[in-house]
């Protein structure tokens, strides 16, 4: 029998019973579909963040303190180191890292609040962070300088807090309310939002984002000590000896060493990049047990498969099969069980992906060669799996298996 005429009866014995064909690669669909539906979503996330970092400009240095246990108060970053950085040479713009923690916004109805992210930020933070803005302007130097107690809100949360988002939400007052009491802040610009689809999905997990100038945002809780600093350097050739500039000068003026930690983004983005790969693989590792279990039916109903055809396993090889003929036969119909497993788990990881991404606010990345792997891993589960039957197949006696009833 050539391998035509052999692909022809493979295909014929495999649909002669749909059901079983069915729930026989039903695991092998389950794993593809997993596995490629998770890598997409991984990958898709991994290039989401580099262009969200991209987005923020090369050449981000980020500074904070190390997170050493023997941190002093003489340690502690403020307003007078920005000062200090902003006249280094080398330095384009300074921005702080200040947020501060149980705070709530009014919404539209006056008897709901909701947790608020609030950042106080420099004039510079434009030219670091890189805000989309909508409507108004961004918080300006003389904000800063006049402790004004102003706002940029994004347009999400433009829309829960007033119900609408347009040039009439600028001069409008927001509610911030900490433990000390609550704050009126006037909007004087509305960015976009870079994260809108996701916030929407998850709208009760995410806090509404509210920026003030960091001066005004230390009155509110009664703190002048900072997270950090973002800082943009001018050549992004001279990365590595800008970090040990800025790091010495940071020593210098608050007469210490090894208190502080320099991060540029590319560092960051690999970082992030590294925990979501570990994240994905293990995932994907566990999704991928599924395929072994769908390797296991597939020779379990093969042996049975084999156990059925005894008798016409007995008269082809009395008419002439050769064992080889038979364990190819055997080994055919279960690559094609497990090929048509692997295609249609494609096709619905593909579907899965899309649609978690959707909801997620994730374009899914799927790479040729994922997709010729997955492919090809399920083909050889086909044929790891289908040895074992096989080979039982090939072995049998010609004449006990025209006996067999």
């Amino acid at each position: 029998m050539n391998l035509g005429e052999c692909t022809k009866s493979a295909f014929r014995n495999v649909f002669s019973n749909k059901m079983r064909t069915l729930l026989t690669m039903l695991g092998i669909i389950i794993g593809i579909s997993s596995v490629i539906a998770i890598v997409s979503i991984g990958n898709g996330s991994q290039a989401a963040i580099e262009e969200e970092f991209e987005s923020f400009g090369t050449g981000s240095l980020t500074i904070s303190l190390s997170g050493s246990n023997d941190i002093e108060t003489r340690d502690l970053l403020t307003m007078d180191d920005y000062d200090m950085l902003k006249e280094i040479e080398g330095v384009s713009y300074v921005n702080t890292t200040y947020s501060g923690r149980n705070t709530y916004i009014k919404l539209l109805d006056p008897q709901e609040t909701k947790s608020a992210s609030v950042s106080g930020v420099t004039a510079d933070a434009q030219y670091i962070d890189n805000p989309t803005m909508i409507y108004g302007r961004y918080i300006s130097q003389n904000d800063v300088d006049m402790r004004t107690n102003v706002a940029v809100i994004n347009d999400t949360t433009a829309l829960k807090v007033f119900g609408h988002c347009d040039e009439n939400v600028i001069g409008e007052k927001i509610k911030l309310k900490t433990w000390k009491g609550t704050g009126k802040y006037t909007v004087i610009g509305i960015m976009e939002n870079t994260n809108a689809s996701t916030e929407t999905a998850y709208s009760d997990e995410f806090p509404e984002a509210v920026i003030l100038p960091v001066s005004t945002a230390m009155r509110l809780y009664n703190n002048k000590n900072l997270n950090g600093f973002s800082v943009l350097i001018e050549d992004l050739n001279q990365t590595e000896m800008m970090k040990q500039r800025i790091i010495m000068a940071l020593e210098e003026f608050h007469n210490n060493e090894d208190k502080y930690y320099i991060q540029d983004s590319s560092e960051m983005v690999d970082s992030i990049n590294s925990i979501l790969s570990y994240v994905t693989l293990f995932i994907s590792f566990v999704a991928g047990i599924s395929l072994l279990v769908g390797g296991i039916g597939v020779m379990n109903i093969m042996m049975v498969t084999v156990t059925e055809r005894t008798r016409e396993i007995g008269i082809r090889k009395s008419i002439g099969a050769k064992n080889k003929d038979i364990k190819i036969q055997f080994l055919t119909e279960a690559v094609i069980l497990t090929g048509m497993g692997g295609i249609a788990g494609l096709v619905l990881g593909v579907a899965f992906a899309a649609i978690i991404g959707h909801f997620a606010g994730i374009t899914p990345v799927l790479s040729v060669s994922v997709v010729a792997l997955a492919v090809g891993i399920s083909m050889s589960i086909g044929i790891l799996f289908g040895v074992a039957p096989a080979n039982k197949a090939a072995k049998l006696d010609p004449i006990e298996a025209l006996r067999f009833e």
